[in-house]
């Protein structure tokens, strides 16, 4: 009996270890998938974040430039883009566990700027005009627009440098915001600046779109080894210490991968075309140079090589300095024409003046000799196509990619209120087509 007895209280006890090692497990595992579904929700909070800011810079962006629009239909896209970004504001702080009586007046602007903008397009799209007093609402929206960005960035560096997260236990839908605890619910507070109205590339065109077969690049294909060969050829043999290939690409530009080692031991990846053997990028694995060389001195280098390697007439244009870096994009040229889709960006090295990095897409696809640059209007008659609110610099002729095609247009450089634009005018119509932004940093010069 003693033996059945102390048996079962064996049993009895390794069911309870066994229970216990279960419930520890079991513990263990939701901890885990708990940790994880936090992680993923607090992922989801980081995107809604950053796709506000990316909207507050293209709202504060679209705003500078109504000023000095002139066309009805230019000022619709504006306005009408504007509407949207400030709905979609709305729509992802609405999904941010904030406190509602914190972002209540962020909320309400936003709402009211929709609204407003909206509004605006609606009556100009009816043939009204804008007012003086719509003008200066205008202005006084992309005021708040630009510092509730500033505040947004400044709560979500707060955000990264003390660890903070929006996943917590506490309850904040109606909570008091703590400025410590909670920098994003700080963003609307007048004490940052903020009294919200009663009611963000890099060079211009750099993003032009392709269509149809690439112009620039022949008929002639190569291999894999002559693709090794070219990339050497592109850097200079004395350069380059090995190649070898790497993975290849599909598509219009099919290329064939090229790895190379410097002799200074820099690392680039580079494409080159599989028709036409055209280098098609470069780009450094790391970059830290020490600044020795101007801006001025990079710029020519970066010609010299241009035209060593067939590229023809080129100019320069936008240019942004980073860790050693000179990133600088030219434009070809046919008769003091620029033709904005026939872009080339380079990087230099600042201490040699050497390339490390290029992108040629742009250039390959739609690189070929245009007809029909002659305007139909002189410079004369198309400037008195722009606002006069634009105090005019400079004026030349370009063609720009608007859309599914290529308008040949006048470009006039000028300034409204201390800040720069680029006014883009049909050369036979007049019409105004695309108004951009010049941003000018202490690293570079871009537009937008």
């Amino acid at each position: 009996m003693k033996f059945l007895k102390d048996k079962r209280h064996v049993i009895l006890y390794s069911f309870l270890s066994v229970a216990l090692l279960a419930a520890v497990f079991l513990g263990i595992s939701f901890g885990l998938r708990a940790n994880a579904s936090a992680q993923a929700l607090e992922d989801v909070y980081t995107q809604r974040i950053l796709e506000t800011q990316e909207q507050l810079q293209a709202i504060a962006l679209k705003l500078d430039k109504v000023p000095v629009s002139k066309d009805s239909e230019v000022l619709c896209e504006l306005l009408t883009g504007i509407s949207k970004q400030a709905d979609g504001v709305v729509t992802n702080l609405a999904a941010l566990p904030l406190s509602h009586v914190a972002m209540s007046s962020t909320v309400k602007f936003c709402n009211q700027l929709s609204d407003f903008t909206l509004g605006l397009a609606l009556s100009l799209a009816g043939g009204a005009e804008l007012t003086q007093e719509q003008y200066k609402q205008l202005s006084d929206m992309q005021s708040q627009s630009t510092l509730l960005l500033g505040q947004f960035v400044l709560a979500r560096e707060a955000m990264l440098r003390n660890s903070l997260k929006l996943t917590t236990t506490n309850q904040v839908y109606y909570e008091e915001a703590q400025a410590s605890a909670r920098p994003l619910e700080q963003v609307g507070d007048k004490d940052n600046g903020m009294e919200y109205p009663t009611m963000i590339y890099d060079g211009a065109f750099s993003d032009a779109r392709h269509y149809g077969s690439p112009k620039a690049l022949g008929t002639e294909t190569i291999n894999q080894a002559q693709a090794q060969e070219l990339a050497i050829q592109y850097l200079g043999a004395d350069r380059v210490k090995e190649a070898v290939s790497s993975a290849e690409t599909q598509g219009n530009l099919a290329a064939y991968g090229v790895s190379l080692t410097l002799t200074d031991g820099t690392q680039l990846t580079a494409e080159v075309t599989k028709v036409g053997g055209k280098l098609l990028w470069i780009v450094p694995e790391h970059a830290s140079f020490e600044a020795k060389l101007s801006l001025e001195e990079c710029r020519e280098a970066a010609l010299k090589f241009l035209r060593e390697h067939g590229y023809g007439a080129m100019e320069a244009n936008h240019y942004q300095v980073y860790d050693g870096l000179a990133v600088i994009n030219f434009v070809a040229l046919q008769d003091g024409v620029l033709l904005y889709p026939d872009l080339v960006k380079l990087q230099l090295r600042m201490d040699t003046g050497e390339v490390v990095g290029l992108e040629a897409n742009n250039y390959l696809m739609n690189h070929t000799t245009r007809e029909g640059l002659s305007p139909g209007l002189t410079m004369d008659q198309a400037i008195t196509h722009l606002s006069s609110r634009l105090t005019l610099e400079t004026t030349r002729l370009c063609l720009i990619p608007f859309r599914d095609r290529e308008r040949l247009c006048y470009e006039a450089a000028g300034t409204f209120e201390d800040k720069r634009y680029l006014v883009y005018l049909d050369a036979n119509t007049g019409e105004e087509v695309e108004v951009l932004l010049v941003l000018s940093t202490p690293d570079g010069e871009m537009s937008a």
